[in-house]
Formats: structure tokens, C-alpha cells, sequence
């Protein structure tokens, strides 16, 4: 079944494991900034970064067989505050490429004020720009989580960016409704230390009346574990959810949204 990864970082994966995804139906991906570097750089480390993604990962995937696009952003950890200053200068002109897509991962983990800033000056870029965001927020089982998709969604509102441009990424059951009712598009990161796809499938299940919402991805996942966006189609085959609805979940729905060039 023909599926598009819509928050993949290849950066992370050898060419061997990205050929196994691509035999899977992986027709596309969009390869997302880090929102975290381990360890303190400066703005050399995140353009070098930038620089990899909109050349050595698009021509890898032309090799291997599948359609990559680019989401960029200033990470949130890792950097120093002269090194974020840096790169959110010279950011627009990356975003000029033709196959950024969106911005991201932008968003908030624990709510810093460093984090909140930087995620205000990146809602306005991404505006000015006509560009999507993919939103980072705590994972599933994170502790902050509830308070902090709260602070997300309120920044979103105080910079008027647009919810329906809006990936609300790394859902989990204790803050789905509330995702829901911001009128963002439901992220449903699939792996080891987020959700599994069983979880990710009985959630699509019991809303089958908002398909549009929701965007799968397999995120960071870990070893074999890429294979996350197809087992939850598997799932959904399994509940004997009908062939149009998957599509629409793990194709059509994250095609428009980043407006891809795709058949």
C-alpha cells in the first residue's frame, strides 16, 4: 500500500534501511529539522545540517527511489541563543528552496522562555512564508504534556497563524481531544518511545467521522522500527476500515497538507 512518511529523519538512517522503507510503499517523505542536537553548538552545525538536507538527502532518495521534501527550523536544544540568532537570519533564504515544505520541528517541549521565543519568531517566519508548521510537543507519556499543549496552542492563537497549517506532532490519548478541538491536524508519531500503531489505529477508529485530521509518521523510531506507517495500516486493514479511509490517513491527507507535487 503507497504511503508518505510525513516526518521522517532520514538524517538518522543508512541507505540500506531506507531502501527497505521505499519496499514497503514509501512513495514519499518530508525529512523535518531536529528540534534537539546533542550537545551545544553553534550556527555552523545547524546550517551545515540545513545544507545536507537540501542536497545529499534529496539526491539519496532520488537514488533509492522515493520523493523527499524538507522541513527547516531553528532547533530549541543544543543551541546557544547567539547561534539560534544566527540561523533564524539566514533562514529565509533556505526556505526559498522549492522543496521546503513546511517549517519544523518548531514547538515547545518543556516551556522555557528560550523556547517560547524562538517559537514565536519561527510562527512568524513560517507565516511570512506562506509555509505549515510540524509542531513538536512533549511526548505521550511526558508528565508536562497536558500544560504544555496548552501553552502551544496558545502562542499559535497570539501570533494568528492559521490551526488547519498546523501538525500537532507526538500525540497521546490524555491531550487527543483536546489537539482536536484547536482544529490542528492530529500528529500521530509511531515509535518506541511514542506510540504504538495499535494505539494510533483504535484512536482512527473511534473518530472515523475525522479522518481528515489525522497524519501518521514513523518520526524517530529504532532499528526495524521504521516500518511503523504500514502497521498501522495493517491495523486498520485488520479492524476492516475501508481502503479509501486508510489511503486517506497515510496518502491523501498528508499530500495536501504540504501541498506535494505527487500523481
Amino acid at each position: 500500500m503507497r504511503y508518505i512518511d510525513p516526518h521522517l529523519h532520514t538524517i538518522l538512517l543508512d541507505d540500506g534501511l531506507l531502501m527497505k522503507i521505499a519496499l514497503t510503499g514509501m512513495e514519499a517523505c518530508v525529512t523535518p529539522m531536529l528540534h534537539c542536537l546533542n550537545g551545544i553548538f553553534e550556527a555552523d552545525a545547524v546550517l551545515t545540517l540545513w545544507e545536507r538536507f537540501l542536497g545529499f538527502e534529496l539526491k539519496r532518495a532520488s537514488a533509492v527511489g522515493y520523493e523527499a521534501f524538507v522541513s527547516l527550523g531553528v532547533p530549541f536544544y543544543g543551541l546557544t541563543e547567539k547561534g539560534a540568532e544566527e540561523c533564524l537570519k539566514q533562514l529565509p533564504d533556505y526556505l526559498r528552496n522549492d522543496r521546503v515544505v513546511a517549517m519544523g520541528e518548531i514547538g515547545l517541549d518543556v516551556g522555557t522562555a528560550f523556547e517560547k521565543g524562538l517559537f514565536r519568531t519561527q510562527l512568524q517566519i513560517a507565516k511570512s512564508h506562506n509555509l505549515p508548521i510540524i509542531c513538536h510537543t512533549p511526548i505521550r507519556l511526558a508528565p508536562q504534556g497536558p500544560e504544555i499543549i496548552k501553552q502551544v496552542i496558545n502562542i499559535i492563537k497570539e501570533e494568528n497563524f492559521p490551526m488547519d497549517r498546523v501538525i500537532l506532532d507526538h500525540a497521546g490519548e490524555s491531550t487527543f481531544d483536546f489537539r482536536m478541538a484547536s482544529g490542528a491536524k492530529i500528529g500521530l508519531s509511531i515509535c518506541f518511545d511514542k506510540m504504538p500503531p495499535e494505539s494510533a489505529a483504535n484512536l482512527i477508529l473511534n473518530n472515523q467521522d475525522k479522518l481528515d485530521k489525522f497524519i501518521i509518521n514513523s518520526e524517530v523510531a529504532s532499528g526495524d522500527g521504521y516500518f511503523t506507517v504500514p502497521m498501522v495500516a495493517l491495523a486498520l486493514r485488520r479492524a476492516k476500515l475501508p481502503y479509501k479511509d486508510i489511503y486517506k490517513v497515510i496518502y491523501e491527507n498528508p499530500k495536501a497538507f504540504f501541498n506535494l507535487p505527487l500523481d
